[in-house]
């Protein structure tokens, strides 16, 4: 096996495993926003913010749940990084790379820039004062359903591009046989 062939099965497990943790993240952000985060901020809008804090932080301390919602998204920004510059190296997917390989760096930005995480984890250990959960409560559902319109689109982004890198892949060694 050559070099060559060696850069494109690299290239070809880590499109896998991109492909595999976007389509996750698009889960778990269709999820929070169709069900968990409405019920979040219900709770805020309805003056129980208190019983979110009761349950809330303990539940995410014993559970770790946080945890392993931080590591996918960890495992998305390193592998999509990683990708998109072997996608530059084989010369392949490149628009691609740079926006759904990328989707976590550019989801990171918009959360972080927007102060929105602040946010988040002062409403989620209990200390925010009215005008943090109230900005929390107004970003809380647009914002992580856009992230999950982001992450789908980049998932079948995903999937177009290897369908296109295989058929040509097919086609040439058809045209060969």
């Amino acid at each position: 096996m050559n070099d060559r062939e060696i850069l494109h099965r690299i290239h070809l497990i880590l499109w896998f495993a991109i492909t595999m943790i976007t389509g996750i993240l698009a889960g778990f952000l269709t999820s929070h926003s169709v069900m968990l985060g409405r019920y979040f901020s219900w709770l805020i809008e309805s003056d129980n913010y208190q019983v979110f804090t009761d349950t809330f932080s303990v539940f995410r301390e014993a559970t770790h749940a946080n945890i392993h919602y931080n590591i996918s998204l960890w495992a998305s920004f390193v592998i999509g990084i990683v990708w998109t510059v072997f996608c530059f190296i084989v010369k392949k997917n490149r628009v691609t790379a740079l926006i759904a390989g990328l989707s976590s760096l550019w989801v990171g930005c918009v959360f972080f820039a927007s102060g929105f995480s602040s946010a988040e984890e002062a409403v989620c250990t209990g200390t925010a004062d009215e005008a943090v959960r109230q900005f929390f409560v107004s970003w809380n559902i647009p914002m992580h359903t856009s992230f999950a319109v982001f992450y789908t689109a980049c998932f079948f982004l995903l999937l177009f591009s290897m369908f296109r890198t295989a058929r040509g892949a097919f086609s040439n060694l058809h045209a060969k046989g």
